[in-house]
């Protein structure tokens, strides 16, 4: 191969070496992952109505993923004190991931934080079975 063609595949070659790199790890690593603990992503709506759904049941051990989107016009977050877990203030529109383990089986509450809130409507039951 000459001098010139090679200068000119090296950033490809690069990039593939790396690429495949990547893909190897990523198999290597989802080899040694353990599936005793189930994922699933369950959305949470805050609307001028409250949360929708406003009870979510879950299995204990599993992997709860929960997207909130704000549809509100105020701002709002999602905080279940109880599991220290909290969303960051959405405003109108926004959305955000929460991501934890279901851990201990109970009821636990959810509610927005922000002030005058949870007396309105804004709250609601997680359910570890």
């Amino acid at each position: 191969m000459s001098r010139l063609r090679f200068r000119q595949l090296r950033y490809p070659l690069i990039a593939l070496a790396v690429t495949i790199l990547l893909l190897g790890t990523h198999h290597e690593y989802r080899l040694h992952t353990s599936y005793a603990a189930a994922q699933r992503t369950q959305t949470v709506t805050i609307s001028s109505a409250g949360f929708l759904p406003n009870q979510i049941a879950v299995r204990e051990g599993e992997h709860v993923s929960l997207m909130i989107v704000n549809t509100d016009t105020r701002p709002h977050n999602l905080a279940i004190r109880d599991l220290n877990v909290t969303s960051t203030e959405l405003k109108p529109t926004q959305s955000t991931m929460l991501q934890f383990s279901a851990e201990k089986k109970g009821e636990y509450s959810f509610v927005s934080d922000s002030p005058g809130y949870p007396e309105t409507g804004y709250q609601g039951k997680l359910i570890i079975e």
